[in-house]
Order: C-alpha cells, then structure tokens, then sequence
C-alpha cells in the first residue's frame, strides 16, 4: 500500500498479473542502474467463458508468448469479497495496534471475521489528537485462495496480494505525481465486470470502492437488442457505427445505473471531507464505451481525462510491440501498479 512508491530493491524485476474475468493482463518490468524502470515483457489474453481449470493454463501460455522470465508475481482481489474502510484510532505500539485491529474490524466488515484476512496501514498519525488514521482491507479468504492457486498451477509464485484500486491509484501516481497539489483526483478503471473507483489527494487515498457494473453489462444490454451474441455486441459497443443511436439508447440504463453509483460515492467523500471532486481520470478496458465522456462531463463537470498507465515506462519499442501497447494501454492501470510494488 505504499502508493507512488517506488520498490525499495530496485534489481529484482517485478510482474503484475491482473487476471480479470474477460481478459488478463501480464506486465514485466526491470529497475536498471539509472533507477528507471524498462518493459521486459507485456502481453493480454481473453479469457471471456474460460473454466477455472482452463485459466491456469491461459496464464501459462500468456507469460510464454510474453518473454515473462520472473517465476514471482503480483497480483490483486477485488469486488464483493473485499471490504476497504478508513477509520481512526487512539495512537498505540505498533503490536498492541495490531491486536487491536482485529477487534475493531468486526464492527466494519459484514463476513464472518474468522473467515476473512486482514490488513492495515497507517495513513496519517494525528499527534495534536492523539489518533491514528488507518486504512482497514479485509477479504474473504476464498477468493485468495482461489487466485493463489491459479497461479501457482501456472507455474508462478506470489509475491505480492494487493487490492484493484490499490493498485490503480498506485499506477496513477507514478505516472503523475501529484503530492503537491492540492487537488482532489477521482479514478475511474472500467473492468468488465466491476469500475474500481479510488479518490486521492495529495499522494494519499481517501476513498476506495468497486461498482458492480462494467463493460460486460453494456454488452448484455446490447445483446438483447440486437438478438445477436456477446462477442459480437462487445464489437458493436466499441464501433456501431449507423447504429449508434440504437447503441446509445440501448445502454443509456446501464450507463445512468454507473454514474449513480459513481455520483453516491463522490457525494458520499464530499460530504466527509468538505472537498469537490476537481478531476475525474478514465483508464479499464471498459473506457472505450461510446458516449462515455460525454456522460461523465455532463453529470459531473469536472476536468475529465484518458489516462495512459504505461507512460512512465517511456518505451522506445517499435513494431509489433509498439502496436500492441497503443492498442491495449489503457487496460494496464492494475497490472502496471502491481508491477510497481
């Protein structure tokens, strides 16, 4: 959770594994001498109707057609399972801390507390008051377990098990370093099935949630419409070209049911903190949506922008390579984070 951070052991290279339920995505990176970071490797494979038995298998092949070398990765949870609070306690030792956390986690998480995980990190001490501002992660033990076992099936070791919009906002604020302005920037990562949702300001997050709704709820939409199947609505989602106003009326729900939640969240941090939302950053493979942006500026106003998680590598690539990362940049902002920790 050190967010903007770069890793402290900057000679190991480091992969961030994003495995999402329409495609995952495989990012290598090295830490040379100058302290910059290089592409090693870095690839994306649709996994959209795949078994969990037939996803161990995509992942292997996806680091081989990659040039993935490093045997560890990092990857991530999101969605229901996961709980992310932010609270405050009275400042304590770091042990007596830790077993206090536990406790005081009950009354914020909705599971069954021994079948969750637990961690923290301190975000802020308050000395004047005498209180810590914590950052409290739970997760159902399940889908953990599950992920780790996909990986490891494939071949892989985990290093590192983050958060999807840990991971974002950390890929956010190594590509635009912003502990200086006092701006607060929302972060919106369109997945297929959830929209991570963190807002930060001044390098420190404030506010972190998955909307369950993504692209793959357009495609449905669409879908049914037309009477043609999934796969082919996604492609008429992305360029319907003549039929854009049918397109556009079709998904309109689905696209008013996501700002609704994006609009309960923004309220929701406004109203705890006193502060606006001043910028809202678009990335997720989901961000492609017709009419999108459109909507975004209309109900929010605030500055809006499409956001390139690979601009920090500052590639020199050329060719196949250089095609592909133009084609597939914007659904890197997970694995790009959990490639930086």
């Amino acid at each position: 959770m050190d967010f903007g951070k770069k890793p402290k052991i900057q000679a190991k290279n480091r992969v961030g594994l994003d495995i999402g339920t329409h495609a995952i995505k495989m990012l290598e990176i090295s830490w040379g001498a100058n302290n910059k970071p290089a592409l090693v490797g870095l690839g994306l494979k649709k996994v959209a109707g795949a078994s969990k038995q037939e996803m161990s298998g995509l992942v292997k092949t996806l680091a081989e057609e990659s040039k993935i070398s490093t045997k560890e990765v990092n990857v991530s949870v999101s969605g229901s399972a996961v709980i992310v609070r932010f609270i405050t306690m009275p400042k304590m030792e770091d042990e007596s801390l830790r077993s206090a956390i536990r406790f005081e986690a009950e009354k914020f998480i909705p599971f069954n507390i021994n079948d969750c995980i637990i961690d923290f990190q301190i975000l802020k001490k308050e000395d004047k008051d005498n209180k810590l501002n914590i950052l409290l992660v739970a997760s159902k033990k399940e889908p953990v377990q599950e992920k780790l076992k996909l990986v490891e099936d494939a071949g892989f070791a985990v290093s590192v098990i983050d958060v999807d919009s840990f991971a974002l906002t950390n890929s956010f604020l190594t590509n635009f370093p912003l502990s200086e302005q006092d701006t607060t920037s929302a972060l919106l990562n369109i997945g297929a099935t959830f929209t991570n949702l963190s807002i930060i300001r001044k390098g420190s997050i404030y506010f972190a949630r998955d909307v369950a709704i993504g692209s793959n709820d357009f495609n449905v939409a669409i879908s049914k419409r037309f009477g043609i199947d999934v796969k082919a609505a996604e492609t008429l989602k992305i360029s319907p070209k003549d039929k854009l106003q049918e397109v556009s009326s079709c998904t309109r729900a689905v696209l008013n049911n996501l700002l609704d939640d994006i609009k309960l969240s923004f309220s929701y941090y406004e109203n705890q903190s006193g502060r606006n939302i001043d910028e809202i950053y678009v990335s997720g493979g989901g961000s492609a949506i017709i009419g999108l942006d459109e909507a975004l500026q209309e109900s929010f106003g605030s500055k809006l922008s499409f956001w390139n998680p690979l601009e920090f590598l500052k590639t020199s690539t050329t060719g196949t390579t250089a095609a592909l990362i133009d084609k597939v940049k914007n659904s890197f902002s997970v694995a790009a984070g959990l490639a930086l920790r």
